[in-house]
């Protein structure tokens, strides 16, 4: 599946009656370029050329949240970090070290098919889904804890 790029994000927010600012532009290009998600001090670094303001991001990510344009995923010790979700990107859930941090990407149609049959089975209707899944990666499984 194509994903969605600048202009789909410019015509979002123009159907939301939102407008198009340079900060908003920066921190969606910053967003698409990144191919891990990012907590907002990671995102501050990316556009720091920018002049954006931590508070200005933190608003900036919560319009981005209420639009669907990103999803939060809550890595170790409750930290939050933002991706981009469909159209703008494939979706794909996460595996989450707990002890790292590094979160690793899941494509898998597996998961996806033992989802939609679970809740067919059910009844329910999936309307989105996410999900991280925590524990140990390789390198933290055989690296003594300090």
């Amino acid at each position: 599946m194509p994903k969605a790029g600048e202009k789909e994000f410019i015509q979002l927010l123009r159907d939301h009656r939102m407008r198009v600012t340079p900060n908003r532009l920066t921190v969606f290009r910053a967003m698409q370029s990144s191919k891990a998600p990012l907590t907002v001090s990671d995102l501050a670094i990316k556009v720091e050329h920018s002049g954006l303001n931590t508070a200005t991001l933190y608003r900036i990510m919560e319009t981005l949240t209420e639009l669907k344009v990103v999803h939060p995923v809550l890595q170790s010790h409750q930290n939050v970090a933002y991706e981009l979700v469909e159209p703008f990107a494939r979706h794909h859930d996460h595996l989450i070290c707990r002890r790292c941090g590094r979160t690793i990407d899941i494509y898998d149609c597996r998961l996806e098919d033992a989802l939609k049959a679970i809740s067919e089975d059910r009844g329910f209707h999936i309307d989105f889904h996410q999900m991280e899944v925590h524990g140990l990666c390789p390198e933290c499984q055989i690296t003594p804890h300090p």
